[in-house]
């Protein structure tokens, strides 16, 4: 296998074992034992599917009125949970070092690697 597959397999290694890993992991494992936290996501992603199929389907009145509250509400108890907003910046965090780390990559085959790894001065990661 090319040398560079191979330093590719150790760099996602390396990723994977770097504290945003595990404390997405973290929040994964308690998400998947919080039977309400799962619950409350199963909810509004069906008032949600409900909401866009009454949208493609042109349905309006009051079944789309008493849809659309009804998500409102499923959206509400959602951002209350505190396992699942755990959840969500956990994997925003480490998805958005993911996108750092390509960044970089992409930078320096394309010969512009100036990337010191401090992003304050940079927009290109974002």
């Amino acid at each position: 296998m090319d040398e560079a597959f191979n330093k590719a397999r150790e760099l996602g290694e390396i990723m994977l074992s770097s504290p945003l890993s595990a404390r997405l992991e973290a929040a994964r494992a308690a998400f998947d034992n919080d039977m309400e936290a799962r619950e409350t996501l199963f909810t509004y992603n069906e008032k949600h599917r409900r909401v866009e199929e009454l949208m493609s389907n042109d349905t309006s009145g009051e079944d789309f009125k008493a849809a659309n509250e009804e998500l409102r509400e499923a959206m509400e108890k959602l951002q209350k949970d505190k396992v699942i907003e755990e959840l969500i910046n956990c994997e925003s965090r480490f998805n958005n070092y993911v996108t750092q780390v390509l960044n970089i990559i992409k930078a320096t085959v394309l010969g512009e690697d100036s990337c010191t790894g401090d992003c304050s001065g940079c927009s290109g990661c974002h």
